[in-house]
């Protein structure tokens, strides 16, 4: 298994929590932000983060003994 598994693991639980209901309600007010609901912007921004945290950890280097 790879050191970058549990970190994965850890990315998930984080990202499914965000993405659901008791996170989405703090967000949820009939509030914009440059004329953008600001619900919109924390799904979005939630979403961009989560892909960007995935692709920072798929670019590591694997380790020297790893493909053995």
């Amino acid at each position: 298994m790879s050191a970058e598994a549990p970190k994965l693991v850890a990315l998930f639980v984080i990202g499914a929590l965000l993405l659901n209901f008791p996170a989405l309600a703090i967000w949820n007010r009939p509030a914009t932000l440059l004329g953008i609901p600001v619900l919109y912007l924390f799904l979005f921004g939630v979403w961009a983060a989560g892909i960007l945290a995935v692709w920072v950890l798929a670019r590591r280097a694997p380790d020297e003994g790893e493909g053995e």
